[in-house]
């Protein structure tokens, strides 16, 4: 079994690290343009425009072998939207999509955080989690790491989808109770698809699955 991971806002091939560590599967997680591996290609402001440019790998990874779609936050939606994707291709389906820490695209209260002035926006980025405090103070890093940021909020921010998936695949939901972001909605995700998604709700925020790293691999896979 595969898993191929999409990566939460600023993150890259090394977000789910501690995740795929001693997990029986393999995992691949793709770098969306302006991450990583793919750092010298221009950021994207779009989660379509991610999935576009990440659907050749993500259809050579899949071929011929089972696999799970997986993402947090940002990363949630490119998988969603990567399995409605193959879906339209007629390509093969994962055997599961698991989505993590995001609210159902079509229920959020529209924000802007990306547009916030950098003072607020770098204290909201650090009231989230996920980036540590040394990372946060220095001043080189945060220059090279706030347009990622910018542009993947952004990104997720600006996704509305409201469909309504008939497909077989099986959904997981997992959140974390503390989560602001995705918590207060976690009811709309069962309005996205015909097959009622399992929900799972974790204590801790918006990045419970490192606190919670031997329940959320058995979930995914």
């Amino acid at each position: 079994m595969k898993i191929i991971a999409y990566p939460f806002a600023g993150g890259s091939t090394y977000s789910y690290a501690r995740l795929s560590r001693e997990h029986a599967h393999e995992w691949l997680t793709f770098d969306p343009p302006g991450h990583g591996s793919n750092m010298r290609y221009p950021l994207m402001h779009s989660i379509p425009g991610m999935v576009t440019a990440l659907l050749e790998p993500t259809l050579r990874a899949t071929a011929g072998s089972p696999y799970v779609l997986f993402g947090h936050s940002m990363g949630a939606y490119i998988a969603l939207s990567m399995l409605d994707r193959l879906h339209e291709l007629g390509a093969s389906l994962p055997q599961r999509l698991v989505l993590s820490g995001a609210a159902a695209p079509h229920s959020r209260v529209l924000q802007h955080h990306a547009e916030l002035p950098h003072k607020e926006f770098m204290a909201w980025v650090a009231d989230m989690g996920g980036i540590s405090a040394e990372v946060l103070a220095e001043p080189q890093l945060m220059e090279l790491f706030e347009p990622i940021l910018r542009a993947d909020v952004g990104a997720a921010e600006a996704y509305v989808d409201g469909s309504l998936r008939e497909h077989d695949v099986p959904v997981r939901i997992l959140l974390g109770k503390d989560d602001r972001i995705a918590l207060a909605n976690c009811q709309a995700w069962r309005d996205c698809f015909v097959h009622e998604p399992e929900v799972h709700v974790f204590s801790g925020g918006h990045f419970f699955l490192f606190d919670e790293i031997e329940k959320v691999q058995a979930l995914i896979a």
